[in-house]
């Protein structure tokens, strides 16, 4: 085991900076802790992710990431919010960075209910102002297991190697991620986008209140993000059905998918 951990951390050092530095470092991630499928995608700023690579041993579990999570459903992904609010360094599991009620939103049984990813660990590495570099580890039905914690504490160990050569990989780069694009906002896209494809009117509060639900969040957390009491947030959420004609959140969901595009605005 240590001739492969080591040989797999000799090779990914000596791809530093090349175009298969990726493929060389799965390797070296696989030595440290056995995984069913890997995929690495770096944010920046507002701009829809970059898939720098992915492999799967078993079912393509990324079989939505370029009809679904690249044209829009990466906005209500933990991930892209951990991106956003620049957190820090580190190895995640999905629910570490979630909101409080994730595992029962619609997009988490819409999208991770459905791809069959059964375990996830995730090397987040925020980089400057802008820029967050991911590489997720997951478990499918090729293997039928999770990850043992005997595992996740070998790969932690590793963890200080694994963020260095990352850090170094995006120094040495010399194809560079194209620059951010100029900052949009998802909420004013979404408050015109329903006012255009549907006619109705939704206040700023109210697009913030429905884009917060999507995501994940109970009302007291949603209340912390707005700086409001739960109460109110249940009045927001009231007025928000009623004025989109709706009664759950799988309508809510149904509704507003479709209008989270590329550019924040409506898909067609």
């Amino acid at each position: 085991m240590t001739k492969t951990v080591f040989g797999s951390l000799a090779q990914a050092i000596d791809r530093v900076g090349s175009d298969d530095f990726y493929p060389t470092m799965a390797e070296y991630l696989r030595s440290c802790m056995d995984y069913d499928n890997v995929i690495a995608i770096v944010f920046v700023g507002t701009n829809v992710p970059d898939v720098l690579y992915r492999s799967v041993r078993g079912p393509d579990v990324f079989r939505y990431v370029a009809e679904q999570y690249l044209p829009g459903a990466y906005l209500l992904d933990p991930v892209y919010h951990f991106h956003l609010r620049r957190g820090a360094p580190g190895l995640y599991r999905l629910l570490d960075i979630a909101p409080d009620q994730f595992r029962r939103s619609r997009y988490f049984k819409w999208y991770y209910g459905r791809i069959g990813i059964t375990d996830e660990i995730s090397v987040l590495l925020p980089i400057g102002d802008n820029t967050t570099i991911t590489i997720s580890l997951g478990k499918d039905s090729s293997s039928g297991q999770l990850f043992s914690s005997k595992a996740e504490d070998q790969l932690r160990q590793h963890e200080p190697v694994v963020m260095s050569l990352l850090r170094a990989h995006f120094s040495a780069s010399e194809v560079r991620t194209a620059g951010e694009r100029k900052p949009t906002s998802v909420i004013d896209n979404l408050i015109v986008a329903m006012k255009s494809h549907h006619d109705v009117g939704l206040s700023r509060r109210q697009a913030e209140v429905a884009l917060l639900i999507l995501q994940g969040h109970s009302s007291p957390s949603i209340g912390l993000h707005l700086g409001v009491s739960p109460q109110t947030v249940k009045v927001f959420r009231k007025q928000l059905y009623a004025r989109c004609g709706i009664s759950s959140q799988a309508e809510l969901f149904g509704l507003l998918m479709p209008m989270l595009g590329n550019d924040g605005s409506a898909l067609d």
